[in-house]
């Protein structure tokens, strides 16, 4: 068996592992490079994918699927395993991704992809449940197991038998934060001869839930108190759904009010429709609450912009505005950064990881201007973090998990070096070099 990574290796974007076991190859992820990485996704892949006999796709977030259309357009047509959740919104990522690259004009991952064609693909989608195991061939099973990551996120067992001996893989995909709302927590898999396992936060601990919603309680209340407007880029997938959630329990529990808050995505809204159709996958306490007539992602004052950007920037103070993107790359969030960035009675709280080379990452790391859409903005406004909202399992949730599954080998994947290193040297794993085969 050969094993190679074409991304996410010392780095957190592009997730893209190539297994090779007998005359079969498949992937697990193929995602999209973000931040200074962005230009390797024009780059050639090292294989071909017209043998690529089929994918599996942990989650639907774009730094795991966004090259399956360049795969797509090179040829590929073999399945590619999913949950459904997955497959609904791993659609509306890629449809924007293209039309985000068409505004920004940034090259897409395939110059002659277009809609119709990220349509196409979708018709190769096979979407499982979690728990049932699914032969592919004579050699090769899988089962999906919930990663507890974002909605249908996905572990994938893979059992290869070769020569007469099955060897199981595991994939983490993304591991949620157990200490996150509305999906359930992660599970844990009893057994692994071989674990491919993240890093995004491999040398970090979270702060409690507590300190991170005493932090966003407190913003709320001194954006009303200085009349003033609070900022909070978030991805479309998972941190929106969650900041409704927390914001609508503020509400209700009258820890906030007094306050219009506006989410400005059209896909963060596209993505809260689909959560809404899959409550099975919530878990126990969203569910509760759904059940007893709580719309978990509306309260008072709260409203979805629909096309209605100046009608945001018209509505007098104070006032609170959720936009993509998460990284303050494409989406709404630059227009309202350029209106507010350099006001002193503005925050700026950001919830959210921020890869390498982001604008995000510059104004975290301390930069006083920045440019965003190529205008330069002094930065006046305060600015706030909070990392214990993290849809990523922090150091003591990857170390539990993976010492659960006993591994003999361990591949450390998906976050920065020092991040990876730290982790894979407190578990006894291998942080691989890109575009580089391993046998096993």
């Amino acid at each position: 068996m050969k094993i190679s990574f074409n991304g996410a290796c010392k780095e957190v974007t592009g997730s893209c592992i190539l297994i090779e076991t007998g005359s079969i190859k498949f992937l697990v992820d193929c995602g999209m490079f973000q931040g200074k990485s962005y230009y390797k996704n024009i780059e050639d892949f090292p294989f071909d994918p017209e043998v690529i006999d089929f994918v599996l796709l942990t989650h639907a977030h774009l730094d795991h699927c966004g090259r399956l259309p360049k795969i797509f357009m090179e040829g590929f047509r073999g399945r590619i395993y999913s949950t459904l959740p997955t497959r609904d919104l791993a659609e509306i990522i890629l449809l924007d991704a293209l039309n985000v690259s068409r505004i920004e004009n940034k090259p897409f991952v395939h110059p002659l992809c277009q809609e119709s064609d990220i349509k196409q693909l979708m018709r190769f989608f096979t979407c499982l449940d979690y728990g049932n195991k699914r032969k592919i061939n004579d050699n090769i099973e899988i089962r999906l197991r919930d990663a507890g990551h974002i909605l249908g996120s996905a572990i994938f067992e893979v059992w290869i038998k070769e020569d007469g001996i099955t060897k199981k893989l595991v994939f983490s995909g993304d591991l949620g934060n157990m200490s996150n709302p509305i999906v359930k927590d992660h599970e844990f898999i009893d057994s692994a001869d071989l674990l491919f396992i993240e890093s995004t936060y491999g040398n970090r601990l979270h702060e409690s839930k507590k300190m991170g919603e005493d932090i966003l309680i407190q913003e709320v209340k001194d954006t009303i108190n200085k009349n003033g407007v609070l900022m909070i880029p978030v991805f479309s997938l998972e941190r929106t759904q969650e900041m409704l959630y927390r914001l609508n329990s503020f509400f209700e529990e009258q820890k906030i009010n007094g306050v219009n808050i506006f989410l400005d995505s059209p896909l963060a809204i596209k993505a809260t429709n689909i959560y809404k159709q899959y409550v099975d996958f919530f878990d126990k306490e969203a569910k509760e609450l759904i059940f007893k007539g709580d719309d978990i992602f509306d309260f008072k004052g709260f409203k979805m912009v629909k096309g209605e950007t100046d009608e945001v920037l018209n509505a007098s103070m104070p006032k609170i505005i959720l936009a993509g993107s998460g990284m303050f790359e494409g989406g709404k969030i630059g227009i309202y950064l350029k209106k507010y960035l350099s006001n002193p009675l503005a925050t700026l709280l950001i919830v959210s990881f921020q890869v390498d080379g982001s604008l995000g990452r510059k104004v975290i790391s301390g930069e006083r201007k920045i440019k965003v859409d190529n205008k330069e903005v002094e930065i006046n406004a305060k600015i706030s973090t909070i990392f214990s909202f993290s849809s990523h399992s922090d150091h003591r949730m990857l170390f539990d998990w993976a010492v659960k599954a006993n591994p003999k080998k361990i591949f450390v994947v998906h976050g920065e070096e020092p991040a990876s290193q730290f982790l894979a040297e407190s578990i006894n794993g291998v942080v691989p070099d890109y575009n580089t085969f391993y046998n096993f």
